[in-house]
């Protein structure tokens, strides 16, 4: 308190203060997933790309021997892009000068280099594979685990996929390994990186302790990398600058950066998969749940809800962040449900596969295009969503705040619970308000990946 007043701050500054601190901080990100299993949607959207035309088959390589082929050019890259994100990015924490990569030769410790100069979660698994979408020919290759694929704990909807393995020197489609990258930041890149996360190497990375959630909850410690809240009232950002504290923007133009080294390198594969990862950042921008912290609750009743907590009823507060909660996790999952079954049907009219399909309005990338259009459309999205759900969804799930949704058995029958208690017409304004955003998706992949493309010499996409 006493550096509070120290810095000017008056009695009533720091009662604002802690009216936002109390509620923002209070948020328990169970699932920072956004959109649910991205090849899903990252395939209608890009099929049609004009790249495929003459992008031929590329050789799966290692990220160890992709490394060791690319290290004294890496050390001068990364040098060079962490001075760019040191300029260019609003509220990046630098890279601690020990963490840098650098060029030793030695292979052994190669990878562990690697994931402690970009700051990832030094544990990750990053195997040869491909992610199938329902009805894809396996042609005989072998199932993988996804258990040999992700860090987490609890694989949870990871169980539903299918993968198979790849060998090193296998050709694949691009397209496939393009598709398969984009769903690889969910499986525990961003866990744990954070000062009080309890792990050693969130001690070491610099981004001090998590600004929201709780840092107990592993999964909850992604969040902070794969949301961004970048159009809040400036009250918020006044009196809770841990808002600010957000990296989706530093995963996507690293990934961006790195994709077109690794192309320029001749090494397309790794441009590709590259690609693939910052992808599915600028994709988590289409979710409204991302992008606004608590949708539908106005800056006013925030504070009003607080000032109740700070007085001892904390009811309100906790009723908000959980109904918040369980309309972010009803969105995915009806998603996915949805998505899966028009997959499985061969349903191509779906509206769902239309609006991905729907390449127009694709606006130029960059990082006003990423804050000021593709952020700014899903946080100003964020409230109709929030509304639709409310009045489409049983209100046992979107708006009990003594239900915690996930533990609902009948979630995994959403997609005929809607229409069954509420009218084939709420199950109909939900596709639509989803399918919306299924477009801003599709924008946003698409602005991206264009702006990879652009740079890179068109003989650097094949093997």
């Amino acid at each position: 308190m006493k550096k509070i007043y120290m810095s000017g701050w008056t009695p009533r500054d720091i009662f604002v203060f802690l009216l936002i601190i109390n509620l923002l901080q209070a948020l328990q990100v169970k699932e920072a997933a956004a959109w649910s299993e991205h090849p899903l949607l990252v395939k209608p959207a890009l099929a049609n790309h004009p790249v495929w035309r003459y992008a031929t088959a590329v050789e799966a390589v290692t990220l160890k021997d992709f490394l060791i082929r690319t290290e004294s050019e890496l050390a001068n890259f990364l040098g060079r892009q962490e001075a760019w994100s040191v300029t260019n990015l609003p509220n990046y924490k630098p890279c601690p000068e020990a963490l840098m990569f650098r060029a030793t030769g030695n292979p052994d410790d190669i990878l562990e280099r690697f994931y402690s100069a970009i700051r990832i979660n030094p544990h990750v698994k990053v195997p040869l594979y491909l992610h199938l979408i329902p009805g894809q020919e396996s042609f005989n290759r072998d199932p993988a685990d996804p258990a040999a694929i992700t860090t987490l704990a609890n694989p949870g909807a990871m169980l539903s996929s299918r993968y198979v393995w790849v060998r090193a020197g296998e050709m694949l489609d691009p397209f496939e390994v393009l598709c398969t990258a984009n769903d690889e930041p969910d499986y525990g890149f961003d866990l744990g990186l954070f000062e009080d996360n309890g792990t050693a190497y969130g001690k070491r990375y610099g981004f001090g302790i998590q600004p929201f959630g709780n840092p107990n909850l592993e999964y909850s410690s992604q969040a902070p990398f794969h949301m961004g809240f970048f159009h809040e009232a400036g009250i918020l950002y006044k009196f809770g600058p841990f808002l600010r504290e957000t990296y989706i923007d530093y995963r996507i133009f690293l990934y961006k950066a790195l994709s077109e080294f690794a192309f320029q390198q001749g090494q397309p594969y790794w441009g590709w998969r590259f690609m693939g990862w910052g992808m599915h950042y600028m994709g988590d921008v289409s979710m409204p749940y991302h992008m606004k912290p608590l949708p539908g609750v106005s800056t006013t009743r925030m504070m009003w809800i607080n000032l109740k907590s700070i007085l001892g009823a904390s009811r309100a507060r906790d009723n908000a962040v959980q109904i918040v909660s369980n309309r972010h996790t009803v969105f995915e999952e009806f998603q996915l449900q949805v998505l899966r079954k028009a997959y499985q049907d061969s349903e191509n009219s779906h509206p769902f596969l239309l609006a991905l399909r729907d390449s127009a309005g694709n606006g130029a990338f960059s990082y006003d295009f990423l804050i000021n259009t593709a952020a700014l459309q899903s946080a100003s999205a964020a409230r109709e969503i929030d509304r639709i759900l409310k009045k489409n969804v049983p209100v046992r799930m979107v708006s009990d705040p003594k239900i915690e949704v996930s533990d609902l058995p009948e979630l995994e029958k959403l997609m005929e619970l809607i229409p069954g208690e509420m009218g084939s017409e709420a199950n109909s304004r939900v596709i639509r308000a989803i399918a919306r955003q299924m477009r801003s998706f599709s924008m946003n992949i698409r602005s991206f990946m264009d702006s990879i493309l652009k740079n890179i010499d068109p003989e650097s996409y094949s093997g």
